[in-house]
């Protein structure tokens, strides 16, 4: 495959994670400007976008039936613009959200497309390697904008929005450079309609949650750091975007840490998250704060494109697009819970502390860590008993 339709494919990675974080800046100014807004309401404006993945996320396999790939593309890449550059513009903050909801819908059409065109077009360590690279893009591309974005939060929340300008780089990139990707065909798709694993479906919800672990740090870094007298408005950006190049080293280097830790990984990255959430939960310095932040994107970094790789061995290939939006449709309903999430686990523990959270979820990942071997172990004698 062409380099300019390999850079095409990947370049997509940034809607993924990226799409929904951008707002993440904003989350205080738009506190302060909206005085009556409800706390929970304020931070759905950067969890919101993943509710309303899911509707097109479920239609993207049938689109891709009717439609070529590209064209699904370049429709989804406008509707991410305007849904992400409109609430610049917005006096109302039910506005803001409808936009944010249009952005959603973007995605839902973007990340099942490009996925998808990856798992098909490519094999083995190539795919592994495809799927590191997009999240190290991800990662690193976040962090760019992030980094920017805090600064920019500064000057007011308006000016957050107006940076998803970017995606303009993107559309233009698919088409110029994207092949079209004929829709699927009728008799391929009858062929690939056969029931999914079910470990697939314990692979999926995984990737739900420790998606929902990561997106706690975007959602509650903001009103964390003002609540506990650590940085500044534009500290929320640079240590989102220390989280984002955790997510781009853990992303480069997921294919060689598979290949030579096998099944101890999982464990090694539940332990690297869960050291991660025990610090910031400990905190009191930006720095402290920017090391946990950094754990916690390394470990989200290895285990989201260890989901996809996963995905791509169990699953057949002709059923991988509906494996894959049922992955995504997880860990974009894991992503727009987590902040009810952390309610939750208020609620539980009696206290309104999101250090107390935080502590609570370190302890949770570490017994996960711990419980992992033994059960990994069993589903690997159990496959070669069936296999004998």
């Amino acid at each position: 495959m062409k380099l300019s339709v390999r850079i095409s494919l990947l370049s997509m990675a940034v809607t993924t994670t990226f799409g929904t974080m951008m707002a993440a800046p904003a989350v205080k100014p738009l506190a302060v400007a909206f005085p009556g807004t409800n706390a929970l309401l304020v931070q759905w404006v950067v969890t919101i976008s993943s509710l309303f993945i899911l509707p097109t996320l479920f239609m993207a396999g049938n689109l891709g039936r009717r439609f070529s790939r590209k064209k699904i593309l370049i429709a989804g890449l406008l509707m991410y613009i305007i849904g992400g550059v409109g609430p610049a513009f917005m006096n109302s903050f039910e506005m803001i959200l409808a936009f944010r909801a249009l952005l959603g819908l973007s995605i839902g059409l973007i990340s099942p497309t490009f996925n998808a065109l990856i798992a098909e077009n490519f094999q083995g360590k190539e795919r592994s390697r495809m799927n590191g690279i997009q999240t190290s893009i991800n990662g690193i591309g976040g962090a760019i904008f992030l980094s920017f974005g805090g600064i920019i939060a500064s000057f007011g929340w308006r000016d957050v929005f107006l940076t998803y300008l970017y995606a303009v780089v993107l559309f233009l990139l698919v088409i110029a450079f994207l092949p079209k990707f004929p829709p699927i065909q009728s008799e391929v798709v009858a062929k690939g309609t056969a029931k999914l694993p079910k470990f697939f479906f314990a692979v999926a919800a995984a990737a739900g949650l420790h998606s929902m672990m990561f997106t706690l740090i975007p959602t509650n870094l903001s009103l964390y750091l003002s609540n506990n007298g650590i940085g500044t408005v534009a500290s929320v950006g640079y240590l989102t975007a220390f989280a984002l190049v955790g997510v781009f080293v853990g992303g480069l280097a997921v294919t060689r840490l598979s290949s030579m830790l096998k099944k101890r990984l999982v464990p090694l990255d539940l332990a690297v998250m869960a050291g991660g959430f025990l610090l910031i939960g400990s905190a009191h310095t930006v720095w402290t704060v920017a090391v946990a932040v950094f754990m916690i994107g390394l470990a989200e970094g290895m285990l989201f494109p260890l989901s996809f790789i996963k995905t791509a061995e169990v699953v057949p290939k002709l059923s991988l697009t509906s494996a894959i939006s049922l992955m995504l449709a997880c860990v974009y309903a894991c992503q727009f819970l987590s902040p009810l999430f952390v309610k939750g686990i208020e609620q539980l523990l009696h206290t309104d502390s999101t250090r107390g959270v935080f502590m609570a979820i370190a302890a949770a990942l570490a017994v996960s860590a711990v419980i992992y071997m033994p059960i990994a172990r069993m589903r690997k004698n159990g496959a070669v008993q069936s296999i004998s």
